[in-house]
């Protein structure tokens, strides 16, 4: 049985905290190709994004001190927290689904025991997936950063390349996984920086960074952003492809500059996150 813990019904200013192995990389200001037709656009600050995406080890460590701070509760269902931003209304909504289908996939869940959260063995440095926009945003909250907007979640992944991919124009399964792309863990996530130029027993990676050097922005999960699909809407953009898209029916998924939104309250085992510092 799980119980129920009380959390704050008041935002909170942002701990000042420092959460476990986060890496960086620096974005500096300039310009950069957005969208499939390559517009120049200008970024006109230096700002950090993680080097891979948020894994399941890493928000066990947000779940674990925010709930030992009150800042979300557990349900049958999930991990509950508030939040409010200036198109959400303030109340509790949910942030990590705990019913997430991993059916025939392989992907890893986090679970309460009764004592703390667990993870799947074997997929602790997995991205972080069944996490809401809600729940993504609360991770970055908590550590006093922010989810990167569409525009600089794309020039991280691109920069002024024109790139379809975050490391050139040909994709295949040595690079970044998607659907039928043959990697060991097909189907489901990879661990985060997979694609590093290692070889994993006959499977060969090639090293395949965007021009940064962010690792995951084609492939393994979609990735929460903090831009609107359109405003009013509450909806979130979601970037970079994911191990459930191919390369042919829905190859556009995959490509850097595609845009796709989900209601902020969605969860599904595709989607996952990274952070930015400003």
């Amino acid at each position: 049985m799980l119980f129920i813990t009380s959390c704050s019904k008041e935002p909170s200013e942002p701990e000042q905290l420092i959460p476990l192995d986060l890496e960086w990389i620096t974005i500096p200001e300039g310009e950069f190709t957005r969208g499939e037709n390559d517009e120049l656009i200008q970024i006109d600050y230096q700002y950090r994004i993680m080097k891979y995406e948020v894994t399941n080890l890493q928000y066990i460590e947000y779940l674990t001190g925010a709930l030992n701070k009150g800042k979300i509760s557990l349900t049958s269902g999930g991990v509950e927290g508030y939040f409010e931003d200036a198109h959400i209304a303030g109340a509790d909504y949910l942030f990590y689904n705990f019913n997430g289908n991993t059916k025939n996939i392989n992907v890893g869940k986090i679970s309460w025991n009764g004592e703390k959260f667990i993870v799947t063995a074997g997929y602790e440095n997995h991205p972080v997936v069944f996490v809401t926009y809600y729940g993504a945003a609360a991770y970055a909250e908590y550590y006093n950063l922010t989810l990167p907007t569409e525009d600089e979640w794309e020039k991280a992944a691109r920069g002024n390349t024109g790139w379809e991919y975050s490391w050139g124009n040909d994709i295949n399964g040595s690079r970044a996984n998607f659907a039928y792309s043959g990697d060991p863990f097909e189907s489901g996530t990879t661990p985060c920086g997979f694609y590093n130029g290692t070889a994993y027993g006959t499977f060969q990676t090639i090293d395949s960074p965007s021009p940064y050097g962010a690792y995951d922005m084609t492939g393994n999960v979609h990735e929460w952003t903090d831009s609107y699909d359109s405003y009013p809407s509450s909806n979130r953009l979601i970037r970079g492809g994911s191990w459930e898209f191919d390369t042919i029916i829905l190859g556009n998924w995959l490509k850097t500059w595609f845009r796709h939104n989900h209601s902020p309250g969605y969860s599904c085992s595709y989607i996952g996150f990274r952070c930015v510092k400003k």
